[in-house]
């Protein structure tokens, strides 16, 4: 079982009594019925954005414990069919404590508001946890009425980057999740931009219509990180690898990112293979790594 997987657990063992507290004949709902029956546990994971949200700790009340009040309190709110300020509730439970059992309950509060754009985040990230076969038709029914709410406007692709875990904004809009997700886009040109820390950020033009739905797409990043120039000396005749890769024989000059690498002069007739890491330094730095005199 994921690390994720093990998070969601408790969002998985709470629904089936959570959903039947909030439908006291046990009836459970139907896709377009109101999304406020449910308001239930799911836990966050580490790398979800942070939410709004006005609310905050209580002097010496640890972040946890108050993120779970809150929980609590928006619950309390949700059977009041006060939904804005339930979502208020939530959405300060999950900027407190990530494990802050929020996911599903912004997301149901969104679906109430009929929010659906930024509802169905949360809902599909919600079907990760170990659900039952039942568990699951519930949440799916929310997704999906989501879907047959947008139809019209909006189709589903999967973005998916290398490395993964980056953040994915829609025409500027920030998305709570990290790749690979699922995400709505409205027909017609969607902007779908790709970022992560130390990388370019990468923007594709999303086409659709519902004739001719949009395409997933997948995005390789490029580190952000300055290059420098540098000269690397090894003894006479000497193979020269950089990072693991022959660049020439006895003396090399390329541009490296900044950052650590690995030198590595090769066996000659009067010298053994040896390696030695180095650190690429920004200009005017010289990055000048003088190893011709070294026996290994």
């Amino acid at each position: 079982m994921t690390a994720l997987a093990r998070a969601l657990l408790p969002f998985a063992r709470s629904l089936h009594l959570l959903a039947r507290a909030l439908h006291p004949r046990g009836r459970w709902a139907r896709a377009g019925a109101c999304a406020a029956a449910l308001a239930l546990a799911a836990a966050a994971p580490a790398g979800l954005a942070q939410e709004g949200g006005s609310e905050g700790a209580k002097q010496d009340e640890p972040a946890d414990r108050a993120a779970e009040r809150l929980n609590e309190e928006g619950k309390k709110l949700v059977a009041a069919a006060k939904y804005e300020e339930a979502l208020e509730k939530f959405r300060a439970s999950l900027k407190l404590f990530p494990l802050s059992n929020a996911i599903f309950n912004i997301g149901s509060m969104l679906y109430t508001l009929k929010q659906y754009e930024e509802a169905y985040a949360y809902l599909d990230y919600t079907l990760r946890a170990p659900l039952d076969p039942r568990q699951r038709e519930i949440v799916l029914q929310y997704r999906d009425n989501v879907i047959a709410q947008l139809k019209v406007t909006h189709g589903v692709i999967t973005v998916e980057s290398s490395p993964p875990g980056a953040q994915v904004a829609v025409n500027n809009k920030p998305l709570p999740f990290e790749t690979p997700m699922k995400v709505l886009v409205p027909f017609g040109a969607a902007d779908v931009t790709v970022s992560a820390q130390g990388f370019k950020p990468v923007t594709k033009v999303v086409q659709g219509s519902r004739s001719d739905p949009p395409k997933d797409i997948r995005v390789r990043l490029e580190r952000d990180d300055p290059d420098a120039q540098v000269s690397v000396f090894c003894p006479k005749g000497a193979d020269v690898f950089v990072d693991g890769q022959m660049m020439g024989v006895e003396v090399v000059r390329i541009r490296l990112l900044v950052g650590p690498h690995v030198v590595r002069c090769g066996k000659t007739p009067d010298t053994k293979a040896f390696e030695r890491e180095v650190l690429v330094k920004p200009a005017p730095a010289a990055n000048a790594f003088e190893f011709s005199k070294t026996k290994g």
